[in-house]
């Protein structure tokens, strides 16, 4: 498919139209002339043919049809339609009177052939604010915004006859059992009569799923399919929805056959949760560009994202930033230590002590003592009771005091302090001194001040929000990290237009403020 960008050469009919019709302070038309997008010709060139086949349309006239999708919250065939005979649309993607839109199929081929190269489109904007010299990187914000996928979430029995129903032909032919024991299932009428028949079925399916998963394992892993290797994906993640949640684990199972990369998701205790995915965004306290965006299922732990997005902003900006601005779901010790290895200053806000919502003592209450390798030897108690020579627990890494029960007995704080009959232990993490710093750091103005300026990332997730963005219109990781990439152009494309516009009102002021010179 042949490809070659062409300067755009407007008639003076739809000059004339343009100027008649469309005001000049209309969002698009000051977005096209503060943002340049013919990069995007270098960035996918290598993805059409030079010298073959038919010409192909414009990939900037495709980017920017994308990009009005997401501002207005349009399908395919949606933006097409109102492209043809919104003045202001055309003006913003260029096209004469007489100039003919492509199949509204065009743009599902066109996002298909990106793929993850809608990264480098992103990177791109974020380039050229950098040569403009907006962006800072004095400080970073960082946030994160739930994204519901378009899918329904079944109960997991059918959930389970999905996910049987759509690895049977995965199966060899030789290997009909699997048929004829669904059909049985599913004839019967056990689920109908009572929970206990009903549990029973469930584990029923869960062990034909598992027998199933274990046919196309012991198959030759040189000569399967690609369905039978999605099978085994698709079988793998139902199978871990089995068996009782593990303290401190997350499960990682299968909500909905449809998209199977979505996780459930809860950001706040007590809240909802959604099946969909997380975006993560980075950015630029000063200009309020976006400088990094990732998107993950819902079920990954924020703490886990704060290091990559410090790394992408450093990436795309080309310099580290001095400090970062965060809310208590990224704390971590890991990532204070990581901070200060980097020598970024953390602004990392700090959840309330585990207990203290309930009246009672946490870790942070008793006083740690250290030794020159930095290595905790002693523990005071509230009380002033003193407990030494800790022993090292690997499997938390952590070192666990003990208070006997002679120490605890009696004492007038026990109810807040403990509830075991032997007395207390106290864990105490390697990185508890980071943390503690962290808590006595929230005290200070600075803090205070830095979390008030982290609140200026939320416009950016409420605008995303009204204009449709939280619901995923594609299914599936590789399409929800394209969607999270476009939603940062976007937000770029708003805040460079801003941007632009707030330097040239500047710049009048000072031309009006600048003397005359006198006449002679």
């Amino acid at each position: 498919m042949q490809h070659s960008p062409q300067p755009h050469q407007p008639s003076l009919h739809d000059d004339y139209f343009f100027r008649q019709l469309v005001p000049p302070d209309h969002e698009l038309l000051q977005i096209d002339q503060a943002v340049d997008f013919s990069f995007v010709h270098a960035t996918v060139a290598d993805l059409y043919c030079p010298d073959n086949g038919r010409p192909a349309t414009s990939p900037e006239l495709l980017l920017r049809l994308c990009v009005l999708q997401r501002m207005y919250g349009l399908s395919d065939r949606g933006v097409m339609a109102r492209a043809q005979t919104d003045l202001a649309f055309r003006a913003f993607l260029h096209l004469r009177w007489e100039d003919r839109l492509p199949d509204h199929s065009t743009l599902h081929v066109f996002r298909s052939r990106l793929g993850g190269r809608f990264e480098a489109v992103f990177r791109g904007f974020v380039a050229q604010a950098v040569r403009r010299g907006q962006v800072s990187g004095s400080r970073v914000l960082v946030d994160s915004f739930t994204l519901q996928a378009d899918a329904a979430v079944p109960r997991l029995r059918a959930l389970l006859m999905t996910v049987i129903e759509q690895t049977l032909a995965a199966l060899p032919a030789d290997q009909p059992w699997a048929q004829a024991e669904y059909d049985a299932l599913n004839a019967d009428p056990a689920w109908d009569q009572n929970e206990a028949t009903a549990a029973e079925q469930v584990e029923r399916w869960f062990d034909l799923a598992a027998r199933m998963r274990d046919a196309l394992l012991a198959l030759d892993p040189h000569r399967r399919n690609k369905a039978q290797f999605d099978a085994i994906g698709l079988l793998n993640s139902a199978l871990n929805r089995h068996g009782p949640k593990r303290k401190g684990k997350r499960r990682d199972g299968l909500v909905s056959a449809t998209d199977p990369d979505a996780r459930w998701g809860c950001k706040k205790r007590g809240q909802q949760p959604v099946a969909g995915y997380t975006e993560q965004l980075a950015v630029d306290a000063d200009s309020g560009i976006v400088t990094e965006v990732i998107v993950e299922p819902g079920n990954v732990d924020d703490s886990q994202m704060l290091q990559p997005l410090v790394a992408g902003h450093t990436e795309k900006v080309g310099a580290k930033p001095a400090a970062v601005v965060a809310d208590s779901k990224y704390l971590s010790g890991d990532n204070v230590a990581h901070l200060q290895t980097e020598q970024i200053t953390d602004f990392l806000a700090a959840p309330t002590p585990k207990g203290h919502k309930q009246g009672r003592f946490s870790t942070t209450d008793f006083t740690v003592e250290y030794d020159a390798a930095d290595e905790p030897v002693r523990a005071r108690c509230p009380h002033g009771e003193l407990s030494a020579r800790p022993r090292w627990k690997k499997e938390t890494h952590s070192w666990v005091f003990f208070f006997t029960k002679g120490q605890c007995q009696g004492c007038p704080l026990r109810e807040r302090c403990t509830k075991q009959q032997r007395g207390r232990q106290l864990s105490v993490s390697v990185h508890h001194r980071r943390l503690s710093a962290v808590r006595a750091r929230q005290e200070t103005a600075e803090f205070a001040a830095a979390q008030v300026q982290r609140l200026g990332i939320e416009r950016k997730f409420a605008r995303q929000s009204k204009q449709g963005g939280r619901r995923l219109p594609w299914r599936g990781l590789a399409k929800a990290k394209a969607f999270g990439w476009l939603w940062g152009c976007c937000l770029n494309l708003w805040q460079l237009t801003k941007l632009a516009a707030t330097a040239e009102n500047l710049y009048r002021e000072a031309a009006t403020l600048r003397p005359r010179p006198h006449c002679a």
